[in-house]
């Protein structure tokens, strides 16, 4: 006969198998997701104000570019109105006509009429 051995054998526990479905959570780990999703919601909310406030900055930094825009033509403009009226001083005639125009001086022979509506202006297109 045989003799038995010494060595028992151990009691097998039952495998256990996990739920497909739904792993359970530890009530420490639903503690630690909710936390990181708070964080998460902290963080999109500020890059979402961040976002809101550089846009607004850019459409108003747009808008003091185009009102400077808008002023450099403007000033552009009477710089060249400027520059033509400059032109014309130097040249004689226009100038003897300019001083007969505004301080009402003809030459002999000459007639002036002054029609209604078109007293004061000086009208010195060359026309």
């Amino acid at each position: 006969m045989m003799e038995q051995s010494k060595i028992k054998r151990m009691p097998q526990r039952p495998l256990v198998t996990p739920r497909a479905d739904k792993p359970k959570l530890s009530h420490l780990h639903k503690i630690r997701l909710r936390i990181l999703l708070g964080i998460f919601v902290v963080i999109l909310a500020f890059g979402g104000w961040q976002l809101y406030h550089v846009h607004t900055q850019i459409q108003q930094s747009q808008a003091q570019v185009d009102h400077a825009k808008a002023q450099l033509k403007s000033v552009e403009d009477k710089k060249q109105a400027l520059k033509v009226q400059v032109d014309q001083l130097h040249n004689d005639d226009y100038l003897a006509k300019l001083v007969r125009q505004k301080y009402m001086v003809s030459k002999s022979g000459e007639v002036i009429f002054e029609l209604p509506g078109t007293a004061g202006k000086l009208n010195l297109n060359g026309n």
